[in-house]
């Protein structure tokens, strides 16, 4: 699976809706590698993209765990706040869960190659 990018855009609802509705009517750019999410303001995006959560955003496709209790080891931290972070990362889409093997050991696969912010202006 070929890694993709994906733009975090800090923007006001009025913004989000002209965009959508710009993309419905076929003239918004679409590039094929990349996903937007949406936040609303600056203090979403810190509560959503907190520094732990980035934390595991990167060591994933660094360490390539192969189960959740192996990546909290990695980064020196505890195993129910690491797999909360994991699960709502991938409720988000920012990352893949694969069950592996008889135990279906819960594995967690990086989605992107490139996660960037950006203000709507």
């Amino acid at each position: 699976m070929k890694l993709k990018k994906v733009r975090i855009v800090v923007e006001v609802a009025d913004r989000t809706e002209s965009r959508w509705l710009s993309a419905m009517r076929g003239a918004a750019k679409l590039h094929k590698n990349e996903e937007v999410i949406t936040v609303g303001n600056w203090d979403i995006l810190g509560r959503v993209f907190s520094p732990p959560r980035l934390q595991i955003l990167t060591a994933i496709p660094m360490l390539k765990p192969k189960s959740i209790s192996a990546l909290a080891k990695a980064i020196k931290k505890d195993f129910k706040n690491v797999y909360s972070d994991v699960m709502f990362l991938a409720e988000l889409g920012l990352i893949d869960l694969k069950e592996e093997g008889a135990r279906k050991t819960v594995t967690p696969v990086a989605k992107f190659s490139e996660i960037e912010f950006a203000l709507a202006a």
